[in-house]
């Protein structure tokens, strides 16, 4: 009897086991680390191209040789800050509300542990945390909000606390007004928006000059978030522990506090997107080329570098990739695909009976390079292939549709999808199937709706949400009509589903149908 069809698709919370980080933190990573080598890199690369050439003398600006090359840095940072207050502040609100319980997720895994800050706040004060909340001693203006949860949390107001007991204290001061930046910032967003898109409540239909007024307030944001990014970004981490003393514990929580929200909130995004078009017109716009095409070797090389992953558990296990190699007896893998750019699917399969399992990555890998010229996607090209050309690493597939119109990278889509039709069970495992890969979901809504395929997926449970809510949620997320074809399991952080690992509810799905 042959073995039942599996399928599985990998998003970036399948490598955190291996001790790769958190997407946003991801993108933290990279925006400190130094493009100066990347530079270089890439400047060989330019003087290296034919002046004779067909690219050299109709793509490439005049004089293209010598031009400056321009890098990403300080002044990206508003674009950044703005397109997160606009896309995301909700998510920056969500956080802020519910200050305390995010500041106790962030301490479960922590140098210090909270009864250890619950002491030290206590030396320097002769308080409890939360014993004193400013909640009736701060207002925000109405017109921004009518309640504000922020002036009610124990550890905001400790943060209160201590200023008012250390008011000198420079650092201590720019993490709270960081903090109320965002506030403010995401505050001031909604009521901007709000202006903006209801300016006249009630105007008659056939006069149009009423709609001609949009657009005509925004924010400042030189003056929002700006101060929470030079820290995350410029600010190296205080070294602590238990002996530390309190005011500095307070002052590394803090900038940790801040690293934890712009991960989930920052709109890195966008930065990509309104960069990546500029890679097909270097002739017209050679600063912003130099920019994207210099940060995505920035983004290959630290991905190949820098990211700290666990070397002997990449080897040995566990983890998810190993799992495949575990799961043969009762399944038949015949595709995995992955939003992953490194290899290690490949890497942890090398050598075993199911090597030959294809790996799809869908927004583009290490190994994998762009050509924007010719618009041709090349995978590990050798040398005569890099002559005379500009190639850059082929990664965020989503900030550009063009690369996705490659004969490369379609029929990358494609034969991924045939083996998902033709799977018996299509999993999913840490993808979040956000608005970003757009194109991914796509995929996956047409499995649901036009093949009627079921997913099944593994949810890494860190709340008290049910099953159904949590189907609901995927259910917004791909903008399903139904929850009917889809299967939530809640998983553990040992990749457990009720104390078995987590590929043994499959077979019971299996059994059950």
């Amino acid at each position: 009897m042959s073995l039942p069809k599996l399928s599985i698709f990998f998003g970036a919370g399948a490598e955190i086991g291996y001790g790769l980080p958190s997407g946003g933190k991801f993108a933290l990573d990279i925006f400190r680390t130094s493009n100066e080598e990347d530079k270089e890199i890439f400047r060989k690369k330019i003087h290296s191209i034919d002046r004779m050439s067909q690219l050299a003398t109709q793509w490439l600006p005049d004089n293209y040789a010598n031009k400056r090359l321009n890098v990403f840095g300080k002044g990206e940072f508003e674009g950044l800050i703005a397109s997160s207050l606009e896309n995301r502040r909700q998510n920056i609100l969500n956080y802020l509300n519910n200050f305390d319980e995010n500041v106790l997720v962030l301490l479960s895994d922590w140098t210090v542990t909270d009864n250890i800050i619950n002491s030290k706040f206590t030396e320097e004060t002769e308080e409890q945390i939360g014993q004193k909340r400013y909640s009736q001693t701060i207002r925000l203006n109405e017109k921004l909000a009518t309640q504000v949860p922020l002036f009610d949390s124990a550890y905001f107001s400790a943060f209160l606390r201590l200023l008012q007991i250390h008011p000198q204290d420079r650092y201590l001061k720019r993490i709270i007004r960081a903090i109320l930046e965002l506030l403010v910032g995401a505050f001031g967003q909604n009521l901007v928006s709000q202006l903006n898109e209801e300016l006249f409540t009630q105007a008659p239909d056939e006069i149009s000059v009423f709609d001609d007024l949009t657009g005509i307030f925004s924010l400042n944001y030189q003056g929002v978030g700006q101060t929470g990014m030079e820290i995350i970004i410029e600010e190296q981490p205080i070294e602590i522990d238990d002996t530390t003393e309190g005011i500095t514990i307070f002052k590394e929580l803090g900038r940790s506090i801040l690293e934890d929200i712009y991960c989930q909130a920052m709109d890195y995004q966008s930065l990509i997107d309104s960069h990546f078009r500029y890679l097909y017109n270097p002739k017209a716009h050679w600063a912003k080329f130099s920019r994207i095409a210099i940060f995505l070797h920035t983004v290959q090389r630290y991905i190949i570098e820098n990211v700290n992953i666990d070397a002997q558990r990449l080897k040995d296990g566990p983890g998810y990739y190993h799992d495949l190699i575990d799961l043969q007896e009762e399944f038949n893998l015949i595709a995995v695909g992955t939003t992953n750019y490194n290899n290690f699917v490949k890497q942890v399969i090398k050598g075993t009976s199911i090597e030959q399992t294809p790996v799809y990555h869908l927004n583009g890998s290490v190994n994998d390079y762009y050509d924007p010229y010719k618009n041709e996607i090349l995978t590990i090209p050798s040398a005569i292939e890099e002559e005379g050309r500009i190639l850059v690493p082929f990664m965020f597939t989503q900030s550009g549709v063009k690369p996705l119109t490659s004969v490369e990278m379609s029929r990358k889509y494609v034969e991924l999808y045939d083996h998902f039709i033709d799977s018996d069970i299509i999993s999913v495992i840490g993808y979040g199937f956000n608005s970003d890969d757009g194109h991914i979901n796509g995929l996956f809504r047409s499995l649901v709706e036009k093949e009627n395929k079921k997913l099944y997926i593994f949810h890494y449970k860190d709340s008290n949400e049910t099953n159904t809510q949590i189907e609901r949620y995927y259910q917004e997320k791909l903008r399903l009509n139904s929850t009917s074809n889809i299967k939530v399991f809640l998983m553990d952080k040992q990749r457990n589903v009720n104390d078995e690992i987590w590929f043994n509810s499959l077979v019971k799905e299996l059994v059950m149908s």
